[in-house]
């Protein structure tokens, strides 16, 4: 069924064509904040330390065993496992108090961002005397 003129499908794409997602965050109005983003880094660096300080570790031979020669810092893993999840704690505990999304600038939160057509079409109605939101 086409649309008569004037129908709700003409101006939904009428609306459509004036403006797109926001190319800044996608279209969902926020951004990920700067300080939220280093502290998950940061984790993800101490988790994989720890994994691979708790792997050493595992394969260290046990007393007791065939005679092999266990390297004196192999003696000291589970000291640096300890203080990998010491550190792991203490990060948890320094989370960021800010939220983990900002509100998208480029949008003002919105997630809409004017086309080049939509621009045309609110300077034609600031042309004719109606208000234009900054």
């Amino acid at each position: 069924m086409a649309d008569r003129p004037g129908g709700a499908g003409q101006w939904a794409r009428l609306l459509q064509a004036l403006e797109d997602d926001c190319s800044v965050c996608g279209g969902t109005g926020s951004t990920p904040n700067e300080r939220w983003l280093e502290w998950h880094r940061r984790a993800g660096e101490l988790i994989a330390v720890a994994q691979a300080a708790r792997r050493a570790h595992e394969l260290r031979p046990t007393p007791g065993s065939a005679p092999v020669t266990v390297p004196e810092r192999a003696t000291a893993e589970p000291a640096i496992v300890t203080a990998v999840e010491r550190a792991i704690d203490d990060h948890m505990k320094a989370r960021p108090s800010a939220p983990e999304k900002d509100r998208c600038e480029a949008c003002r939160g919105m997630g809409k961002q004017l086309t080049a057509a939509g621009r045309q079409f609110t300077d034609l109605l600031a042309r004719h005397g109606f208000v234009r939101r900054e």
